[in-house]
């Protein structure tokens, strides 16, 4: 009867048991990791023990998002950023007057699909700084119960 070796793979700390017969295979029956090629990172510390990257300085950026979390974490609605998929907060609205909006009609049979004036909810992307409109809550239901009245 042979005896067995015992590994623990380096990838997901499972035990591995080669046969001495067979011997150990290059890459871990568990996980399928390569066993002979485990590469290891080195981070260099600063001269008072940190690290480096500590998510807990005070730079800019870290206050800046912690921040806009605060900002997020208040709103009661959280849309996606269309172009990061980030979290956007409600940066404001913005009210469009008559004399800033010209309204598009596809023949003269038609209303305009949209009338001035409406407000439009701002928000920016904290990450990529996108900003993202749309129509505000209240100006959403008169455009729809309008648009229903003049259908009837």
């Amino acid at each position: 009867m042979s005896q067995q070796q015992q590994q623990v793979c380096p990838w997901c700390q499972m035990e591995i048991t080669w046969d001495e017969e067979l011997g150990p295979e290059p890459n871990c029956p568990h996980c399928y990791n390569e066993l002979a090629e485990y590469r290891t990172v080195s981070i260099p510390l600063r001269k008072d023990g940190g690290i480096p990257f500590d998510e807990e300085s005070n730079d800019d950026w870290n206050r800046y998002t912690r921040a806009a979390e605060q900002y997020l974490d208040a709103q009661e609605e959280v849309p996606e950023c269309p172009q990061c998929q980030e979290y956007m907060v409600h940066a404001g609205e913005q009210i469009v007057s008559e004399a800033a909006f010209v309204p598009k009609t596809p023949s003269p049979m038609f209303p305009p699909f949209l009338k001035a004036p409406f407000r439009l909810d701002v928000f920016v992307c904290p990450h990529c700084f996108t900003v993202h409109q749309r129509l505000s809550s209240k100006d959403k239901a008169a455009l729809v119960r309008r648009l229903g009245e003049e259908q009837d």
